[in-house]
């Protein structure tokens, strides 16, 4: 493939991926194994973990 095609062909699939990101994100949640992983990845980034953190130890 020439440069020009795969240029195109990786628009397209972001075009498509942001169009359908919620469909994407909700099979991923209901993989158990994955949503494990995202989870744990999510975790890992300190203002996400913080946010969640302070969500959870609110009086």
């Amino acid at each position: 493939m020439n440069k020009w095609s795969y240029s195109l062909l990786v628009v397209a699939a972001l075009c498509l991926a942001y169009r359908y990101r919620y469909r994407m994100a909700a099979f991923a949640l209901r993989v158990p194994p994955l949503r494990k992983q995202l989870v744990r990845f999510a975790l890992h980034i300190p203002p996400v973990r913080n946010a969640l953190v302070s969500q959870m130890l609110r009086p």
